[in-house]
């Protein structure tokens, strides 16, 4: 890690667009939406005791997360396609 962490690090603010939502749901679906963006960012290990908020509007969701490191650890993926066999008809 680097002398000063905070520099390696940001706010991060994902809002989306949505078609009308019922008033009555909002707060629900923004703390799943805010839920769920923590989980995946946790789980790619860019985030650690975040200060987390949402925002929400019948038109729009939002989510705020404080301190999200700017650029995750280096991986290698390999995912294989489906069977040659498969690719071709006869």
């Amino acid at each position: 890690m680097a002398k000063n962490p905070g520099q390696n690090r940001a706010d991060l603010l994902v809002e989306i667009g949505t078609e009308e939502l019922p008033p009555a749901a909002l707060k629900t679906l923004a703390i799943a939406f805010q839920d769920q963006l923590v989980a995946g960012l946790s789980a790619a290990g860019l985030i650690e005791n975040s200060r987390t908020s949402w925002f929400a509007t019948p038109r729009r969701l939002a989510v705020r997360i404080s301190d999200v490191a700017k650029k995750g650890e280096a991986q290698s993926i390999e995912r294989r396609g489906p069977a040659l066999a498969a690719a071709y008809d006869k």
